[in-house]
């Protein structure tokens, strides 16, 4: 089969970029199946096996398409232009013009098509070849998400931080960043270190220290990258049951919490998950091979005429 991906941003990511992320590695894996890969991305990307054709000024994307394709998958907020191939709309996004409907939008948990009153999802897959296992864990808990963000809740991890007296690790911002979140005055009074966006060895190596990742989430979290990525790294996650959380958290890899007094008795418990498991179930459901197959399945249908969704 030959497949192209339409990124509008530069591939590799090197340090934030969750969406980035899972189109990068479901290119690299489905060109590892043996599958024709082209990816059609900004000036400055790579991806190993694949075949890149540069977005450059002057160009409609659509002209770049090669007419040998069988399928487009489009990524982002991209905007291709007319074309006569099949396509597929990868949406891993919350925003209201992402989430209207579309017969061949792909969403990222069953919860998040749930919501756009679709059915077709598949997981967001990580590449178990980017992060590091580690099985002893150090003395220390992760947040990791940009803490501009609010629905990320960063102020109630550095709350659940002082309340529990735990050293955390906070990776995403600094603590100037804090004054647009309400945060600041706990992070001033707690453990907490702050080491601004990470990436590469850096990132894999807090993720596989950490003793767990808090996820306090005040959305409805389409996916949850960050979620993925501890588990794979043998790290147990304490989150709120919201979005796609019951999906991706089971009980033998962390808690799904109703409010800040059922997070504290999470964060003392995290003890008991085993490390091996974390990384069992990411394999098992949230690998990029198995992510980089389950859109291939979906490509199928495109190329016989059917739509995703009635």
């Amino acid at each position: 089969m030959h497949i192209v991906h339409v990124s509008p941003w530069q591939l590799p990511v090197k340090l934030y970029g969750g969406s980035e992320r899972v189109a990068y590695w479901q290119a690299k894996a489905q060109a590892v199946r043996g599958h024709r890969v082209t990816l059609i991305a900004p000036v400055g990307t790579t991806c190993p096996g694949v075949e890149v054709v540069e977005i450059r000024p002057g160009f409609s994307v659509s002209a770049l398409i090669p007419q040998t394709c069988d399928v487009v998958n489009i990524h982002g907020h991209t905007e291709i232009g007319p074309t006569n191939k099949p396509t597929i709309i990868t949406n891993n996004s919350n925003t209201q013009e992402r989430m209207s409907y579309g017969p061949n939008k792909v969403y990222a948990s069953k919860n998040h098509a749930f919501r756009a009153g679709a059915r077709a999802f598949v997981y967001n897959g990580v590449d178990p070849e980017d992060y590091a296992f580690q099985e002893r864990k150090e003395d220390y808990f992760l947040f990791l998400a940009k803490v501009t963000r609010v629905e990320k809740g960063v102020d109630i991890a550095l709350r659940m931080a002082r309340r529990c007296g735990l050293r955390l690790i906070v990776a995403g911002g600094t603590r100037i960043d804090l004054l647009r979140t309400g945060g600041l005055l706990d992070s001033l009074r707690s453990k907490v270190h702050f080491v601004g966006e990470v990436g590469g060895q850096r990132k894999a190596a807090l993720l596989a220290g950490a003793r767990a990742l808090l996820f306090p989430i005040r959305w409805e979290e389409p996916f949850g990258i960050a979620v993925a990525e501890a588990l794979i790294s043998g790290t147990p996650v304490v989150t709120f049951s919201m979005g796609s959380m019951p999906e991706i958290v089971s009980p033998d890899v962390g808690f799904l919490c109703a409010n800040e007094d059922e997070m504290a008795i999470a964060i003392n418990q995290v003890g008991q998950i085993s490390p091996n498991q974390c990384r069992l179930r990411a394999i098992e459901h949230f690998s990029s091979g198995l992510c980089a197959e389950k859109y291939i399945s979906y490509y199928g249908r495109r190329i016989n005429g059917d739509p995703l969704e009635p």
